[in-house]
């Protein structure tokens, strides 16, 4: 039976109703319970770059307030309990991160590490977590390390951003349909995600008619990528594989905008945000690029008919004081907000193994802002939440949605 996530002060009462995804046993008994969690409250942190990330933390806060006034989230071991989150600031900084999670730890003993965002911050944190045997659940990133690792760190699920191979395999197979005879130019940072990217890239194009005829990276320290960008339009390439990230992706655009460099464009699925990346590489410099996303565009009205939409429109009028109805990031946060009352529903006992064993078997979740096909799935031996994606294509200003992929169709 598919699970949606319903979000409303009406429908969260009715939440409590929804019928488990598997017929897991509890295993916790009364006294056995892990820290962070009592008979009536569980306790959650998190550490972001509040100067960008912050709405993620703001809309979640509000979603688990909501939820809390209702009288808590019913959890499967029939306990209702409400929610605490706390959400530290990092700068996105790995070394503040680390000190950050240590805290929400070993001071203020939360239960697990919800949805902390970046790979950087990740990897910098799971052993540490792993040796406390403190989830790490829904982290915003797609690291092939987290599946490299998938044994050594079996604290960390659900991540919340497609596999870094999956989605340039997927890049690469859009690049084969429409330029099967393509030049392609390449964009990346130097770390584990760009690299990543890149590699895959390269081995999906391997055999074929395709080449990548240029390729340049850059550091995240770095303050322009206006050089990068000067020699890959130097390159005759006819295709962009931009796996840049945040404000880089904007540079980018807006450079080959200036360059009048006009390829056919793939951004990176983390950096599709219409009101903080797109709209300020200026007017036009993002027409016709493609990408992948799993949850609606809320910057533009074209999706105000979906059911889901509406209720996320009326959640953030609930709380216009602190988020904005168009805010994509503050959406992203939501969304990420559901799949934790989505497990914890699914959470048989009182202990972090418990809350695990939910987490990583996750089937046929759906939340609000879901685009149509989309559901959200885990297995113990696939650390990533995003199974499905729709393509899409940046045109008069708002994304448009192409048929669903889905990761288990490739066999």
């Amino acid at each position: 039976m598919k699970r949606t996530i319903a979000v409303g002060l009406t429908a969260l009462c009715a939440t409590a109703a929804l019928t488990a995804c598997s017929s897991r046993e509890t295993t916790a008994a009364a006294g056995d319970c892990d820290p962070g969690i009592t008979d009536t409250e569980i306790k959650f942190g998190t550490s972001l770059m509040q100067s960008v990330a912050g709405p993620q933390a703001t809309a979640a806060t509000a979603l688990f307030d909501e939820i809390n006034a209702a009288g808590g989230v019913a959890m499967g071991d029939g306990k209702s309990r409400k929610i605490s989150y706390t959400a530290m600031d990092d700068g996105y900084d790995p070394a503040r991160t680390v000190g950050n999670v240590r805290t929400l730890v070993e001071q203020d003993q939360v239960f697990a590490i919800q949805n902390l965002i970046g790979t950087a911050s990740t990897l910098a944190v799971a052993d540490y977590l792993n040796e406390r045997k403190v989830p790490l659940v829904f982290p915003m990133t797609g690291s092939n390390e987290l599946l490299d690792k998938v044994d050594d760190w079996p604290v960390v699920a659900g991540a919340v951003t497609p596999q870094t191979d999956w989605e340039a395999s997927e890049v690469a197979r859009w690049i084969l349909r429409d330029h099967p005879a393509g030049k392609v130019a390449v964009l990346y940072p130097n770390d584990a995600m760009g690299n990543g990217s890149r590699e895959a890239l390269k081995s999906a194009l391997e055999g074929s008619g395709v080449q990548i005829v240029a390729e340049q990276t850059y550091e995240q320290t770095t303050p322009s990528v206006d050089s990068q960008m000067v020699n890959l339009a130097n390159s005759g390439a006819d295709v962009f594989a931009n796996f840049a990230t945040a404000s880089f992706v904007t540079q980018s655009l807006k450079k080959a905008t200036e360059l009048s460099w006009k390829p056919d464009t793939f951004i990176y699925s983390g950096a599709t945000d219409t009101n903080f990346v797109l709209t300020p590489a200026g007017p036009g410099a993002a027409e016709g690029i493609h990408s992948f996303y799993w949850i609606y565009d809320v910057s533009s009205p074209n999706h105000d008919d979906k059911p889901g939409v509406q209720k996320w429109r009326a959640f953030a009028d609930r709380n216009s004081a602190k988020i904005k109805s168009t805010d994509t990031i503050a959406a992203t946060g939501y969304n990420t907000a559901q799949l934790l009352v989505a497990a914890l529903e699914n959470t048989k006992g009182c202990t972090r193994a418990d809350f695990l064993d939910a987490v990583k078997n996750m089937t046929d979740v759906t939340t609000d802002l879901a685009i149509d096909g989309i559901s959200f799935d885990t297995t113990p031996d696939y650390p990533y939440v995003i199974t499905s994606m729709a393509p899409m294509t940046f045109r008069g200003g708002s994304w448009q949605y192409d048929a669903v992929v889905t990761r288990s169709a490739q066999g």
